[in-house]
């Protein structure tokens, strides 16, 4: 059995419950249980102006599937709740990124882990803190905690209070 962090997003239709829904559909795959899900916070959008609110959290799942078969059920599940891929850093129903697996480093064309950008996003790291603020990048040595710090030090918090979901 693997651990992964899963980062949840969206910020078209009801987000909230799609993401609900999303977590839900998460533990339904094969081998699968979610051990962890952080709050459910709403932040301002990154990309595109004129774009809604996005509501975010980080699920941290054990399953046997591996990285690539994961991607693929994760993708899956996006289709399902109308993901479509328009423009980038667009609005989207549902945004499923696999952002860490333990401290493990991951390098191929379809998956980068640690997730390339994790650590310098509130939206991902401020969840994280949440049920894993101790866990350490294996490419920075840095501390989810530190890395959050750090990302409020040079842009403010820009998060509404997390509530559970």
């Amino acid at each position: 059995m693997n651990e992964y962090l899963i980062a949840l997003g969206g910020n078209l239709g009801d987000a909230p419950a799609t993401l609900r829904r999303a977590r839900t559909a998460i533990a339904a795959l094969p081998d699968t249980s979610v051990t962890a899900s952080s709050l459910l916070y709403r932040t301002p959008p990154i990309g595109p102006p004129g774009q809604p609110d996005y509501y975010n959290a980080v699920i941290a799942v054990t399953t046997a599937l591996s990285p690539l078969s994961l991607l693929d059920a994760l993708q899956a599940i996006e289709n399902c709740h109308g993901r479509v891929r328009l423009e980038h850093w667009g609005a989207r129903t549902l945004d499923l990124d696999i952002i860490a697996m333990g401290t493990q480093i991951i390098e191929q064309p379809r998956l980068i882990v640690p997730h390339p950008y994790m650590h310098c996003r509130q939206f991902v790291l401020r969840p994280l803190c949440d049920i894993q603020p101790q866990w350490h990048h294996p490419l920075l040595g840095k501390s989810a905690t530190s890395l959050l710090a750090t990302v409020e030090q040079d842009e403010g918090v820009a998060l509404t209070m997390g509530e559970i979901w």
